[in-house]
């Protein structure tokens, strides 16, 4: 009996203390989850969840209160529409669309006359336009009259003699002033200031270069000039210039010192 009880082998507890330690951390490890949480999240007071209870009650009582406004008006304009029968609905569409139609032909009319309106305006601008152009010029031919008025009573003033080119010729005549100690030449209708020479001779060399197929002369003598008269025209009549002649009184003048033979009407 002392042999069986040596061979047989001795119990072992490793293992199911292999699965004690086991379940024991997982709980360890469920606890610490389980603590974190419970430290994390942070139970509201009775007090605080009451109000915010409270406020949500309230909210939902200004939901339900708005609600009920946009069914009451909702409710009232139905019953508005259900006033109106198809036909009088109808009636009062075709009375809106003729009403449309009539403000529509006066909009167009009234746009009409707006265009009238514009279109006269603008010519009654152009007309005073018009007027004062007109104007303007019956000012300047005023001004042009009083003008030849005043040339004229000077020239009737200075006893001024006017000469107009012969008809059916086409050379540009000149005048040619006789006095005792002076001779004034200019050319006829052109106003300039004239030529004046003190004797014969310096006539003679300004009257070199002309041409007597395009000039001619006409000789004014005054009654002191006479002498100049019979001197002058026998070197016109020799170099073949067509020579005219008049006479003129001692107190009068064919050629003005500033303008020469022009009329001053010009």
């Amino acid at each position: 009996m002392s042999r069986r009880g040596k061979n047989r082998s001795a119990f072992s507890l490793f293992v199911f203390q292999d699965i004690i330690m086991s379940v024991t951390g997982i709980m360890i490890l469920i606890t610490l989850i389980l603590s974190l949480e419970m430290m994390e999240r942070q139970e509201m007071s009775p007090r605080e969840r009451t109000s915010e209870i409270i406020s949500q009650l309230k909210n939902a009582v200004g939901e339900v209160e708005d609600l009920e406004k946009q069914f009451n008006a909702g409710k009232s304009q139905l019953e508005d529409l259900t006033r109106f029968s198809p036909t009088r609905l109808q009636t009062q569409i075709n009375e809106l669309t003729e009403l449309t139609e009539v403000m529509q032909k006066e909009n167009t009319s009234i746009a009409q006359d707006q265009m009238e309106t514009k279109v006269e305006r603008n010519k009654a601008v152009e007309q005073q336009d018009q007027i004062r152009e007109e104007q303007y010029k019956t000012e300047e031919i005023q001004r042009q009259v009083q003008d030849l008025k005043e040339r004229l009573e000077k020239m009737k003033q200075e006893n001024r003699v006017i000469f107009n080119p012969a008809e059916g010729t086409s050379k540009t005549p000149w005048l040619v002033e006789l006095t005792a100690n002076k001779i004034s030449v200019a050319e006829m209708g052109k106003s300039q200031v004239p030529s004046q020479f003190s004797n014969v001779s310096q006539f003679e060399d300004w009257l070199t270069g002309r041409n007597p197929a395009t000039q001619y002369f006409v000789l004014l003598i005054k009654p002191d000039g006479i002498e100049q008269f019979h001197s002058l025209l026998p070197h016109l009549k020799e170099k073949n210039y067509d020579v005219g002649f008049d006479l003129l009184s001692a107190n009068q003048k064919a050629i003005d010192p500033q303008t020469g033979a022009g009329s001053g009407l010009e």
